[in-house]
């Protein structure tokens, strides 16, 4: 779905476009946009994780857009259908992931990069376990010396496959997108909900302002807030069909 360009409306202003905000968030239009208006725009902002302001720029615009089209149930003609690998499976936990030869990265201790991008890989290439995308992530350069997996990671699967659409993007408005367009992303996860340090998801569903995920290293944890999420979140790799 692609991001749009309106502008950016704030208490006092009036118009047409004050009107459809109105009746998106109030569900009636509106002549003039009064401090109620403006606490439903504070309220559906701090629901999609956006800087709480009142006023609804382009990042507000584009979540109200996906929003709707959720509501409505759209998807696109194509989506992906996600798996979910684990990287302590018995058949790929011991196998060494390290670039340096060191016998404690595994990918049961580090994996959670090329596993999380087998779930989504594996929707077009029932080949791919995380052991082979840690294979690829090797033979790339991109496991890092001690920090488990480079960003750049990513961007080497992208070009591998082609069919796929990607984006890197820090936007909720842009993993939106992505979903509705039938896509998944690895989401780099700084220290909170999912891990104590770094980490790598697969999200796969924002519903009920919650953002769902699939986890590498745990079966527990599915899903969290979406504003808690995006204080969290450090970078999203986007892929979704052509």
């Amino acid at each position: 779905m692609a991001n749009v360009n309106l502008a950016a409306l704030r208490q006092g202003d009036s118009g047409s476009a004050v009107r459809l905000l109105g009746a998106i968030l109030a569900g009636a239009p509106i002549n003039a946009f009064d401090e109620a208006l403006k606490e439903k725009v504070v309220s559906f902002q701090a629901e999609r994780g956006l800087k709480q302001d009142g006023v609804a720029g382009e990042n507000t615009w584009n979540a109200l857009i996906s929003a709707e089209a959720e509501k409505r149930g759209y998807h696109a003609p194509a989506r992906l259908n996600i798996y979910d690998f684990k990287q302590y499976d018995a058949r790929w936990a011991d196998k060494l992931y390290s670039s340096k030869g060191d016998k404690s990265q595994t990918v049961r201790s580090s994996g959670c990069g090329p596993t999380a991008m087998a779930d989504i890989i594996y929707a077009v290439d029932k080949s791919v376990t995380p052991a082979t995308m840690a294979d690829f992530a090797l033979s790339h350069g991109d496991r890092t010396a001690s920090n488990g997996t480079a960003w750049s990671f990513f961007d080497h699967v992208a070009k591998a496959y082609p069919m796929l659409s990607y984006k890197r993007a820090t936007r909720l408005s842009d993993l939106e997108s992505c979903l509705l367009s039938g896509g998944a992303a690895v989401v780099s996860m700084g220290k909170g909900y999912w891990t104590k340090g770094g980490h790598y998801i697969c999200v796969h569903e924002i519903s009920g302002g919650y953002v769902c995920a699939n986890d590498p290293a745990s079966s527990a944890r599915k899903r969290q807030k979406t504003d808690e999420f995006m204080k969290e979140r450090r970078m999203c790799f986007c892929f979704w069909p052509k």
